[in-house]
């Protein structure tokens, strides 16, 4: 009942439970109709998504080039810092203008920095409010959305969505500002992206616990009077299939959840480490990432396509997937030191797009899958299978590269160059040089871009399937599945920053707590 379809979509009943392709009544007046959108405001028509995807420019700007803007514009925002190693005395001399010659200029205080130094510090206040803020914001839409594809309200119609959306991201700041006040943990990162985890799973909770409040796991429909005397007790006890179709909806979104705290994990491990790696080390980096990532993607695909059987969540679960992979593996180029490194990785990179892709599309591949895997698509079905992943890996690709390229550049001559520690490419002792990783990571760019067009090429020729006109029709029969795209592609990019953060507060609560605060 909680997968049911608006008419005219043209799609399959999923739910055994369901005859007529129009939700049923209410059960109280205030039952929500599952099939209405959370927040309404945010969903293009059919027209407009078809105006922004026919044409591949278009396609690119508001795919690509709009969600890396508003990203890019979020991280170049001035954090309010202030220096712990600059005393008193250091102002007032400023002031008077009594520096002395012998002191650093600005460009190599900009770049300079003892080990004796301390980090420099920020205001905590903004970035809860608007960094974070954000951060968490863009998140919780994210999830809103997914549970619009999904096709399930779970608020009751008096609050209304925008009332439910605000409650939550309002309550998670509250968190925020206890932790800040009593804690102590604000100065871990993991402690901001854990807070974002339980602020992306309240709507799972508060989902979950309004269909039992109103029984909604039960079998509710009427029941004829032999029914009632020779089933009803049986019938009590039976739980309907759209009730398991959304307990699996909630693993489904556990696993996309979960897969963001095992890439912040990751990340510690190897990404914020400050010495160098081998290329070997960023080899295996690169390529056990990517297990992790196919492994996680292709339980939660078979979730969603045998169990809640919702094409627009395998589109966008792939996506997240594909996001995480890849934003993860072009932040690793800021810790690469030579182009022997570069090469390695983008070889190996290069060779498995052209080569694994167009054999996956194969029909021998098709029956190898059918006979001894148990794949029950024919080739047409599988073929347009092996398209979209194609085309979804594309988008993630030109997505995260971009991203990577416009803030490294802006991070590194910006205002917020001390904050992000990560890509303090010239400080002393540092090994990484800004140059390399910025020319090398354009020309990486330029090899996938052409193995992706020779892919594509060989799609069409070959096996005479044209995955960006694929695509352009997904969009077109699904609308609302552009904005969730959008909204994960910020997302995940935000999460990579926001994991590189440089977090020292400014203020003296800690200390007045007892707590350790160095």
């Amino acid at each position: 009942m909680y997968h049911t379809l608006r008419p005219g979509d043209g799609r399959d009943l999923y739910d055994d439970q369901i005859t007529r392709s129009i939700p049923p009544p209410p059960i109280s007046p205030v039952e929500p109709d599952e099939n209405t959108l959370l927040l309404k405001g945010i969903r293009p028509t059919r027209r407009l998504v078809s105006e922004w995807t026919r044409n591949s420019w278009r396609r690119a700007l508001v795919l690509n080039v709009f969600p890396v803007a508003v990203v890019l514009t979020w991280c170049a925002v001035p954090f309010p810092t202030y220096d712990p190693n600059e005393s008193p005395l250091d102002g007032i001399k400023s002031m008077m203008g009594l520096t002395g010659s012998a002191d650093l200029n600005d460009t190599d205080a900009h770049y300079q920095s003892s080990e004796s130094e301390k980090p420099v510090e920020i205001n905590f206040w903004f970035f809860l409010f608007f960094y974070y803020g954000f951060y968490n914001a863009v998140a919780l839409l994210m999830i809103t959305k997914i549970f619009d594809l999904y096709y399930l309200n779970w608020w009751p119609v008096w609050l209304g969505g925008g009332f439910a959306y605000c409650t939550f991201w309002l309550s998670s700041l509250l968190l925020g500002v206890l932790i800040y006040l009593y804690t102590g943990l604000e100065k871990y990162n993991l402690t901001w992206v854990l807070l974002t985890f339980v602020t992306m799973n309240m709507p799972l909770l508060v989902a979950f616990i309004v269909i039992r409040l109103q029984n909604r796991n039960t079998y509710r429909r009427s029941l004829t009077p032999a029914q009632k005397i020779f089933l009803e007790n049986e019938l009590r006890y039976r739980v309907p299939s759209s009730y398991v179709r959304f307990l699996w909806f909630c693993v489904s979104i556990s696993i996309v959840i979960g897969a963001f705290i095992a890439g912040e994990a990751y990340a510690y491990v190897f990404v914020t480490t400050p010495q160098a790696h081998t290329g070997i080390d960023a080899f295996v980096y690169v390529y056990s990432w990517l297990a992790t990532i196919y492994i996680l993607d292709t339980v939660t695909e078979y979730i969603i396509e045998t169990r809640v059987k919702s094409y627009p969540l395998q589109f966008t679960f792939k996506l997240y997937f594909f996001m995480i992979y890849f934003i993860f593996y072009r932040n690793l180029f800021a810790r690469l030191r030579n182009r022997k490194q570069y090469i390695l990785i983008q070889a190996a990179s290069s060779l498995w797009v052209c080569i694994f892709y167009p054999i996956c599309m194969t029909r021998r591949m098709h029956k190898f899958l059918v006979y001894y895997v148990g794949v029950r698509k024919d080739y047409e079905q599988y073929k347009k299978q092996c398209g979209r992943s194609f085309f979804i890996r594309n988008l993630a690709e030109n997505a995260t590269m971009l991203g990577f390229i416009c803030w490294i550049c802006i991070i590194h001559y910006g205002p917020n160059f001390e904050v992000y520690p990560y890509f303090k490419f010239n400080e002393v002792g540092n090994e990484f040089n800004f140059d390399l990783t910025l020319k090398a990571s354009c020309v990486i760019w330029a090899f996938e871009l052409a193995s992706n067009t020779i892919t594509r090429f060989i799609y069409r020729r070959v096996f005479k399937h044209d995955i960006s006109r694929e695509a352009v029709k997904d969009f077109e029969a699904f609308p609302e599945m552009v904005v969730a795209l959008i909204v994960i592609i910020i997302h995940v990019l935000q999460d990579m920053l926001m994991a590189l953060l440089s977090l020292h507060f400014k203020g003296d609560h800690v200390v007045k707590h007892g707590l350790d605060h160095k």
